[in-house]
């Protein structure tokens, strides 16, 4: 498999990725509807908004992903047409650049889950429990998500190295 080839799987699981957190947010709008419908207690009709707009947020998160990486396959073919050795240039200086998101989202993810364990320790306040019930699930998506997306950055990184010697 040369590098072209290993660029477009690495999109390809990109985009599975950006499908998967889309699919998920519409599950969580279909909740927050469910919810909002049936809930009758008041700890559920606070989960509404908290739900929806996580739905949203990866909803249009996912989309995105999907969106970028179709249109990312695309310039990789006319990229590596035009110069390979720049694409393979290129690529490695991209991968580089994105590694800072993974302890940045995994440090959200601990303020998340430290925001929901202070809630639930110092307020009875419904909303907030709601909130806080929302942040640790995006804390714990975060993980999830970076677990694989860094999985397969770190594999493609080191088949660049390998076709830049």
């Amino acid at each position: 498999m040369n590098i072209l080839e290993q660029s477009i799987a690495w999109a390809k699981g990109e985009q599975f990725e950006g499908m998967c957190i889309a699919i998920g947010g519409l599950v969580s709008i279909i909740l927050a509807g469910l919810l909002w419908k049936f809930g009758t207690t008041i700890n559920t009709k606070s989960l509404v908004i908290p739900t929806l707009v996580f739905g949203l947020l990866f909803t249009i998160m996912g989309s995105y992903m999907v969106y970028s990486n179709v249109q990312r396959q695309k310039t990789f073919q006319k990229n590596y047409e035009t110069n390979s050795s720049n694409f393979i240039s290129a690529e490695k200086k991209r991968v580089e650049d994105f590694q800072f998101m993974y302890p940045t989202s995994l440090a959200i993810s601990a303020i998340c889950f430290l925001i929901t364990l202070t809630a639930f320790v110092w307020s009875k306040n419904p909303n907030f429990h709601a909130i806080s019930i929302i942040l640790s699930v995006f804390g714990l998506s975060l993980i999830i998500i970076d677990y694989f997306s860094k999985e397969r950055a770190a594999i493609y990184y080191i088949q660049i190295l390998q076709n830049l010697q």
